[in-house]
């Protein structure tokens, strides 16, 4: 029984449709090696946490640095950059790096308008005198924000992080991106 030869692929005998000179299936390492190898298909997965985007995600685990507020500004501008680095890859890479970016943007925001309102707005304020030291309107804007910044965000972003190595795209899961139109 000889198997279709792969459109693109090296002139190897491991992918010759000829079944006397088959040789096996390819291994992963050849995957690289290939010059389309950036054209991963749903047959290849699961995959490499690099070849699939999970690597953005994985990003979340800088949330152990343990400093408040750098426990999630490292993280979400990692996640940020390299989720969008990904739509390079494949449709895969692109999906999974995609949402990785959205989190780490929007956690990236968060923590902006925390440090901003804060030391940017709130502490000239009560120093200039326009809000009393014991006002009580800043906590309810300071107290959520703070909460992400120092507990949450950082937690989530390890998380994440965890998950995005202890999971891969499934071969199903792979196939439903390929078939997205407009890939």
């Amino acid at each position: 029984m000889s198997n279709p030869p792969v459109p693109g692929a090296p002139q190897d005998p491991a992918y010759s449709s000829d079944a006397s000179q088959q040789v096996g299936p390819v291994p992963p390492q050849a995957w690289a090696v290939h010059p389309a190898a950036h054209e991963m298909r749903p047959e290849h997965f699961p995959t490499t946490v690099g070849r699939d985007g999970r690597i953005a995600w994985s990003l979340g685990l800088l949330g152990l640095l343990g400093i408040p507020g750098l426990s999630i500004l490292a993280p979400s501008l990692a996640m940020l950059i390299t989720g969008l680095l990904q739509r390079r890859k494949n449709p895969v890479a692109r999906s999974v790096g995609t949402r990785a970016a959205i989190f780490g943007g929007i956690s990236l925001l968060a923590t902006i308008l925390f440090f901003t309102f804060v030391f940017g707005i709130l502490l000239p304020l009560i120093d200039a005198g326009v809000v009393a030291d014991d006002a009580v309107w800043p906590v309810f804007i300071v107290a959520p924000l703070g909460v992400w910044v120092v507990i949450a965000g950082p937690i989530t972003a390890i998380v994440m992080g965890i998950v995005g190595l202890a999971k891969p795209v499934s071969r199903e899961k792979a196939q439903q991106l390929y078939a997205r139109p407009g890939r």
